[in-house]
């Protein structure tokens, strides 16, 4: 835990923690077995310790919204690679809010200066609203990324943990169908056969994944900020989406980048209830 007698960001009502490029992290590379919720806290820690230790205690205090990062692992992606780079996004929402796609695919642009997603894999929330997550929560999402992907920002689509018969309501609504489908097999040992089926057919890849089903919960998130900062610190956050980006050298299959980005919001108590 940080050795800090007072807040450091008493005010804030938002922040956005920028791990920058992970690639270059010695002690990342030497942990060769985490999982991605692993990998996505020891980051948030990560940056989040350096962050404080350099941080303008006074201007803090005051900042609403916060960002932090540390300035020696933000790597922008120069114009003249962009063309022999796969940049694909991976978006984990917590809330379905078509108003966080866009604030977050703006936010990797930034960040790596760039204009376009060459993939954008959407994560939804298992269960938006306390509901089972179904098709009507996909849509108001899904329609933000038809825009951005008609306005030539992000060039294809796909989603996560899809069973078949969502797949096909999706697939059957969508202006722009989903390209990919990640699926976690975790507890089982292979794909539905239905699935399989259904994806050849309508020319939708299959690929597997290890993500859990809430990559950044609200717990986790309060426990870093008490970590690394200070216990009222840690107090009412809410992550709002995580992103988590990679930059593929084509034909070669060498990772450039990768890294993550949160962002939470801290809700009042008059908010919380």
């Amino acid at each position: 835990m940080a050795d800090l007698d007072t807040p450091i960001i008493p005010s804030a009502t938002s922040i956005v923690i920028h791990s920058g490029n992970i690639i270059s992290w010695n002690r990342m590379k030497r942990q060769t077995t985490r999982s991605p919720s692993d990998e996505l806290k020891n980051s948030l820690v990560a940056t989040l310790n350096s962050w404080s230790k350099n941080v303008n205690r006074e201007n803090a205090k005051n900042s609403q919204n916060v960002e932090c990062f540390d300035s020696k692992f933000i790597t922008k992606i120069p114009s003249e690679e962009r063309d022999s780079l796969k940049l694909t996004v991976k978006l984990f929402l917590n809330n379905v809010d078509p108003e966080l796609v866009r604030q977050a695919f703006e936010r990797v642009c930034t960040e790596l200066d760039v204009t376009k997603i060459d993939l954008l894999l959407l994560a939804m929330p298992e269960r938006p609203f306390e509901e089972d997550l179904n098709i009507e929560h996909f849509k108001p999402v899904w329609e933000a990324l038809e825009t951005m992907t008609d306005e030539g920002k992000i060039e294809s689509l796909g989603v996560g943990d899809m069973d078949v018969h969502m797949l096909q309501e999706l697939h059957e609504w969508a202006k722009i169908k989903p390209s990919i489908n990640q699926v976690n097999l975790q507890g089982c040992c292979r794909m539905p056969p239905e699935l399989i089926e259904y994806a050849k057919e309508h020319e939708i890849q299959l690929l597997t994944h290890s993500d859990p089903k809430e990559i950044l919960s609200p717990k986790v998130f309060r426990d870093v900020m008490t970590d690394t900062c200070h216990p009222e610190d840690g107090m009412n956050w809410y992550p709002s989406w995580t992103v988590r980006y990679s930059a593929l050298v084509k034909c070669r299959g060498i990772i450039k980048l990768k890294g993550y980005i949160a962002r939470a919001q801290r809700l009042g108590q008059q908010e919380m209830f």
